[in-house]
């Protein structure tokens, strides 16, 4: 099958450098605070093809700068070429300065594919590029393959001099404005994730004006719930050309609870909004990719579709190319979570082959790493080259030795030695700045009368505070000890005075956290809570932040501005990889689900199934008044009930009390 081939890495470049300058605020370009790679502009392909008769073969190319050489003549593209047996050896040169060169060859039993090459002028030969959503000679590898369909208003209303029209949920898409009697005039849009956003053009995070000249107008692509059409659009039809990916969504999950069921299926719409060119953090506003917010998507992803091609893309996306002078997003944290979602998605997936790809990439990054790391072997965050030290969006500390980013250190350098001892190189050095930072946190950081590790140590503002985030860090990453984490339970997660976590992005932490120590009542009362307070509010999907303290309008506010809160942010979808790791309790023990286990959790409730996809095929999993029922295809398999083991045959059912 033929399919359109490109250098290594290109296609992620290029789109990456859309979606980097995409962002708009009220009309206007709003500039990524990165650096942005741009992919290769002129680009040799090249295949030699052994033929036992001949055939015709026809090569095209995204620029009509394009040079074909078959066995040392020139011939033109977009014709039929006929290739005589024995050897053949085809050449491609191709110069596309707005885009990236891409090429595709198809003919009877010869065609581009994985096999060609590119000449790299120098730098060593690789294989080319390919996704398998380009396998046309009609297809665009530099127009992003989204799907479409049509979505048309609930309802409308005039207002003021307008109307606002209401989606009755959050949509990210194309607005398509069509005359049914409405003269030519000057319009303006405002859209809002809110009522009260889309009817405040001072101060909605996206509106514009535009020509209508009375024919179909198709707007690019935003997101909103409401669209306010400023002027007499009276005879105007207006609807959605809602876009997607096409991804299948193999997750599963229904119980007797409706409130978790409907958090769930918010989670799950607010995860398919947000999977884009790559795994944004929300659709209104920022529409980036940032590391932190994609290391908890891949998670996600995991339970729900199983999807390779996103999570790869993503990582691409975030390393861009050549030497790396800042960190990832400029965020200290982020550079880490890149390197661990390396190895959690070869974990996952057993796709090695993307490991050994990226590796060159992922060893570069140490550079800056080692960089930021001082005497102590503690990593700092340095301002003056534009560091950040993230967190969370929480009063902690971002300046200084902060214990949060150690641990994720210590995460990252063991994370590392196992990539390298998956690719049969030596890891020692990794492995063994691991052991020793972790015994380091712990010397430093740990107060036994608190029981708890502080946030930092060398900050005024910040030395010995107590919060959440580091506590956290160090239950789910393995730096406390089994003292350790029932004295961090409960002198820090279950006691009030700690300021508690208002950010569904470090919900997912602390409830993953709390869940792998068996603190499942914390999760379900969590669940009820913080993303049950979001659905009561009429949330349609999940937002960036959430204080149940706030009120009205306050939820909408953030940065300083009055909408500037995301509604529909892709990491309030934990859910779905919560409910699918410790209520159907579908967990790998070992990589690629070669070995797993089944720990089902009733979480108090009667009735409970679902179904988690695992590589190519799934487990069922169905709970029904104490009894428990797995279904699985794939070989592997544990069904764990208190202390018993009950192994699991592919296509054969397995019951047992729970």
């Amino acid at each position: 099958m033929a399919k359109w081939i490109w250098y290594p890495g290109d296609f992620e470049l290029y789109h990456a450098m859309l979606v980097n300058n995409r962002r708009e605020k009220r009309g206007m370009f709003y500039s990524p605070m990165w650096r942005v790679d741009a992919p290769n502009r002129n680009m040799r392909f090249y295949k030699i093809a052994v033929l036992e008769k001949p055939e015709f073969i026809r090569v095209i190319a995204n620029s009509p700068d394009t040079e074909l050489v078959i066995n040392g003549t020139k011939h033109p593209i977009n014709e039929k070429i006929k290739l005589e047996p024995g050897r053949n050896f085809i050449k491609v040169s191709v110069f596309a300065p707005a885009t990236f060169p891409c090429v595709y060859c198809e003919g009877e039993t010869f065609a581009s594919d994985e096999s060609w090459m590119t000449a790299t002028f120098g730098a060593g030969d690789k294989n080319v590029g390919t996704n398998e959503m380009y396998i046309s000679p009609d297809d665009d590898p530099t127009v992003f393959k989204f799907s479409y369909k049509t979505v048309y208003p609930v309802s409308s209303e005039r207002v003021k001099d307008g109307t606002l029209y209401d989606f009755g949920k959050e949509l990210m898409g194309k607005l398509v404005l069509e005359s049914a009697g409405c003269p030519p005039q000057s319009l303006f849009a405002v859209y809002g994730e809110s009522r009260a956003e889309a009817l405040d053009p001072e101060n909605a995070e996206i509106n514009e004006r535009f020509e209508f000249t009375g024919e179909k107008t198709t707007l690019r692509s935003r997101a909103c719930r409401y669209v306010y059409i400023g002027g007499d659009c009276g005879g105007l039809d207006v609807s959605y050309e809602y876009e997607y990916l096409p991804i299948e969504y193999k997750g599963k999950f229904e119980c007797d609870d409706e409130l978790i069921n409907k958090i769930w299926q918010i989670s799950r719409y607010t995860f398919e909004l947000n999977t884009r060119e790559a795994y944004f953090d929300g659709i209104k506003r920022d529409r980036w990719i940032w590391a932190g917010d994609a290391y908890q998507s891949y998670f996600v992803n995991f339970y729900l579709t199983g999807d390779k091609d996103t999570v790869r893309r993503t990582t691409k996306m975030l390393r861009g190319t050549g030497k790396m002078y800042q960190h990832i997003n400029t965020i200290v944290d982020y550079t880490l979570y890149w390197i661990i979602g390396i190895w959690d998605y070869y974990y996952f997936t057993g796709d090695k082959d993307f490991v050994r790809d990226i590796f060159p990439e992922t060893k570069e990054i140490w550079e800056l790493i080692y960089d930021r790391v001082d005497e102590r072997g503690y990593i700092i965050g340095n301002p003056k080259k534009g560091d950040w030290t993230f967190v969370d969006w929480a009063d902690t500390a971002n300046r200084g030795t902060v214990c949060a980013e150690q641990i994720l250190l210590c995460a990252a350098y063991s994370a590392f030695a196992k990539i390298c001892r998956l690719l049969g190189k030596d890891e020692g050095e990794y492995q063994k700045k691991a052991d020793e930072l972790a015994k380091n946190i712990t010397r430093d950081f740990w107060r036994e009368e608190k029981g708890a590790f502080v946030d930092c140590i060398d900050n005024e503002e910040r030395v010995d505070v107590v919060t959440r985030h580091a506590n956290i860090f160090a239950l789910r990453y393995g730096v406390a000890d089994e003292h350790m984490k029932k004295r961090i339970i409960e002198c820090v997660i279950k006691n009030d005075a700690i300021p508690r976590i208002t950010t569904p992005y470090f919900e997912f932490f602390e409830l993953d956290a709390m869940c792998e120590i068996g603190e499942t009542d914390y999760f379900s009362d969590m669940l009820h809570s913080y993303w049950g307070g979001m659905v009561k509010l009429g949330a349609t999907t999940f937002w960036e932040e959430f204080d149940p303290t706030q009120q009205g309008n306050e939820h909408f506010e953030m940065y300083s501005n009055k909408f500037g809160r995301s509604l529909c942010h892709a990491w309030a979808s934990s859910p779905i990889y919560l409910l699918g790791k410790y209520v159907l309790g579908v967990r790998p023990t070992s990589a690629a689900y070669k070995t797993f286990d089944v720990v089902p959790n009733t979480l108090g409730l009667n009735e409970i199934s679902g179904r988690v996809p695992v590589l190519d095929g799934y487990v069922d999993v169905k709970m029904n008044n104490g009894t428990v029922e797995v279904l699985t295809d794939v070989e592997g398999g544990t069904l764990v009930i208190g202390k018993k083991r009950i192994p699991l045959t592919a296509g054969k059912a397995v019951k047992a009390d729970v």
